[in-house]
């Protein structure tokens, strides 16, 4: 019985150190986190969400970094980021060489690296997640739902501004219903639809 004891043990101390290696570093802290307020402090450590799916019991949630070239997908349960992995480029809609090549150099003469993408919103300008949240409340009020049952994706760089794009389950059928929060250049609402 003591034998079996010991080999359980040493089973669970040589698998929980291979179980960390697959979170980040920089994201070891933010398992556990409450997914609303974490969402800002992954945007300021350089990720941006990417895209999202519903599963059975819990949110994935993909996200990219563009100077480490890495993606995560974070699980979230009863609010909670569940869990943190590292996943391929392609999870994130990133192609797998981490070589340059066909990519935009969006780098200054100096070589200083500046977002000048076309794609994404220059997030020195506008707080992204301001927009994310607005697009939450004007959900939650139109929709009669709590915030926190409302899922809103980064925001979409569009000629005429930004479009942030967001989800729900519907308790009856449990289907999602998706749903777009307009805004302008200047990041004001303009509307959902």
């Amino acid at each position: 019985m003591k034998s079996l004891f010991y080999l359980l043990s040493l089973g669970a101390m040589t698998a929980a150190p291979a179980l960390a290696q697959d979170i980040p570093r920089d994201l070891r802290d933010m398992v556990g986190a409450r997914a609303g307020q974490a969402e800002s402090e992954l945007v300021r450590r350089g990720y941006r969400n990417v895209r999202g799916e519903k599963g059975d019991d819990r949110s994935y949630t993909y996200w990219w970094n563009d100077d480490r070239r890495e993606c995560v997908t974070i699980a979230t349960m009863d609010g909670r980021y569940s869990s943190i992995t590292a996943t391929t480029p392609p999870d994130c809609r990133q192609s797998g060489s981490n070589s340059s090549r066909g990519r935009r150099d969006y780098s200054d003469q100096d070589g200083a690296a500046r977002d000048r993408r076309p794609d994404r919103p220059n997030y020195g300008s506008l707080d992204s997640t301001r927009l994310q949240r607005e697009c939450r409340m004007e959900a939650s009020e139109s929709f009669d739902r709590r915030p926190g049952e409302l899922f809103v994706n980064a925001p979409i760089r569009q000629p005429n501004g930004y479009i942030v794009q967001g989800w729900y389950e519907q308790t009856r059928d449990k289907r999602s219903r998706f749903f777009n929060c307009r805004f302008d250049q200047d990041g004001a609402f303009i509307n959902l639809y």
